[in-house]
């Protein structure tokens, strides 16, 4: 009996669609199904323009066809002048000065001003993301989001910094003590901004002033609803929510940099008003002369029923690890940002950084103290020394359920061997390992530009030689997927993947991605796309 597909329940159908962008990476599949019939046309469309996105057509009013499905939105316009942020400093990078000729004329006051019509047609619009907005995001444009009660998430990508708008104290009309209903806010910054902001000589102290304002104007007015935060830890305003309580947030995400010790003893304040959290997330790194923070004391006394942890550059003394419950599922021991961005052998590291990376030692010493049989996934940076493969015996034994593990592995000295197998040997006590992800830090495969054909081809058939011993080592395991092997291209990090000889297509798969298992990527749709008609 032969099934037609478009004869499925409708219920069914809708599930299979849903999933067909999460399989194949991107959205043009379930357009390319929507043109098929009008009925699988019909179940297309909520999933084709849950996420949508608007550039230029700020203003415009959305097709009446894709109202109902707009879940999501993403605005991709800048409202400060290309000459603007270059008169005030705040034009990154050394290759800043090519950028106006790309970047289309436009009034910023005209964009401010029109903002936020085509709000008013998408009665389904739960969040909003600003990218590319070079300057910031002004604050009677955060408003103007903030005034439709089903707005409930906002979003700012690391190219959307406020550097250039005027501060919400300086709005007249600015509410400054009304509860906001958000229940997500994610201001992500970008690493590397001081390193940056020296290139460009921009007033970084200016800069953050001015985004500490803003966090201060929204974060404080969230916590009844605050379910989950994302913001840089040196402008955060941890003080003052250490005097409130934050009933219902779930995840914190702090990144950035550690100004000075304080702000450590601030998080650890406020984590005592976080009855709800489950989700901690601390990737920040630490001034030089900074002290090496500690999240808790030795004595804190209190337990965190964390289901995910993650924290940079730890201390292996950090009371946090004796105050987990045996609930957490997902932990990272690891480096923000990646160490192989800055290697050694250049002799360039990042301006007023410390990096301290964990040794082997450090790192049994800590998981020792982590009640933690439940974990299902986990990542570790650290430095080789005596104690590895015991440290790797241990895993094993601490967390039998493991299914996801990454390792990044640094030698302490140039002259020491890297036994790749011998550690892939080591992993195979996983019962349940699914997937491996190992960056051995290769000296040997690191391609320091990409004008040299020769040297890439060198170092991919090395890569995939080593690669395919480390899986013939790992391909054992009854539940064993797939292996992921780093590679270093210029500026970034390419995780390579190899699958068991059973599999369908098990020729090594390169995905450069800054970091390929923590991406997510979303595919969008751009709201005012012509809707192409159906065929009959």
């Amino acid at each position: 009996m032969s099934l037609d597909f478009g004869n499925l329940n409708s219920d069914v159908l809708y599930m299979i669609i849903e999933q067909v962008p999460a399989i194949s990476g991107e959205m043009e599949a379930v357009k390319s199904l929507s043109l098929t019939s009008r009925r699988i046309r019909a179940h297309c469309m909520p999933v084709l323009f849950k996420t949508c996105v608007a550039s230029r057509s700020v203003g415009e009013i959305p097709p009446a066809t894709i109202r109902g499905f707009v879940e999501h939105l993403k605005y991709r316009t800048p409202f400060v002048s290309f000459d603007e942020r270059f008169a005030k400093g705040y034009v990154a990078g050394p290759v800043s000065i090519y950028q106006k000729p790309f970047e289309l004329p436009f009034s910023p006051s005209w964009t401010e001003l029109s903002f936020g019509r085509e709000l008013d047609y998408l009665p389904a619009l739960r969040s909003i993301t600003f990218t590319s907005a070079r300057g910031g995001v002004p604050w009677s444009v955060i408003l103007k989001c903030l005034s439709y009660p089903h707005i409930t998430s906002i979003s700012f990508d690391e190219q959307s910094a406020w550097t250039c708008v005027a501060s919400p104290s300086l709005q007249p009309d600015s509410p400054t003590r009304t509860q906001l209903g958000l229940t997500e806010m994610h201001y992500v910054v970008d690493q590397w901004r001081d390193v940056q902001g020296a290139i460009a000589r921009s007033n970084m102290q200016a800069a953050r002033t001015l985004e500490s304002s803003f966090l201060r104007a929204l974060v404080l007015r969230m916590s009844d609803t605050a379910v989950s935060l994302t913001m840089p830890a040196e402008t955060a305003p941890l003080l003052e929510m250490s005097k409130l309580n934050w009933p219902r947030l779930t995840v914190l995400s702090l990144s950035g940099q550690w100004m000075d010790s304080d702000q450590c003893s601030h998080l650890q304040r406020l984590l005592r008003h976080l009855p709800s959290l489950r989700s901690l997330s601390v990737q920040v790194f630490r001034c030089c002369g900074v002290p090496c923070p500690r999240i808790f004391e030795e004595t804190s006394g209190l337990r965190l029923r964390l289901h995910s942890l993650t924290i940079a550059y730890p201390d292996p003394a950090d009371g946090l690890f004796s105050s987990l419950t045996d609930e957490l599922a997902c932990l990272s021991l690891r480096d923000s940002p990646r160490y192989y961005l800055y290697p050694q052998s250049t002799g360039w590291m990042p301006m007023d950084m410390e990096t301290p990376l964990l040794t082997s030692t450090d790192v049994l010493s800590i998981l020792r103290r982590l009640p933690a049989p439940k974990l299902v996934k986990l990542e570790l940076v650290y430095q080789a020394d005596d104690a590895e493969f015991e440290l790797l015996r241990y895993l094993s034994f601490a967390f039998p359920l493991l299914q996801d593990l990454e390792m990044h592995r640094y030698r302490l000295s140039e002259e020491d061997d890297i036994p790749y197998l011998s550690i892939a040997e080591a992993l195979t006590s996983f019962t349940h390992l699914r997937a491996a992800y190992l960056n051995f830090n290769f000296p040997d495969i690191v391609l320091q530009t990409w004008d040299n054909p020769e040297l890439e081809d060198e170092c991919s058939v090395l890569l995939e030689n080593r690669g395919w011993e480390v899986l013939r080592t790992l391909q054992g395991g009854r539940n064993f997927e797939y292996l992921a092997m780093l590679v270093r291209p210029p500026h970034t990090g390419a995780w390579v993947q190899f699958r068991p000889p059973w599999y369908p297509y098990c020729r090594p798969d390169w995905r450069i991605e800054h970091h390929a298992n923590d991406a997510t990527a979303v595919s969008t749709w751009n709201l005012y796309f012509v809707i192409v008609p159906m065929r009959h």
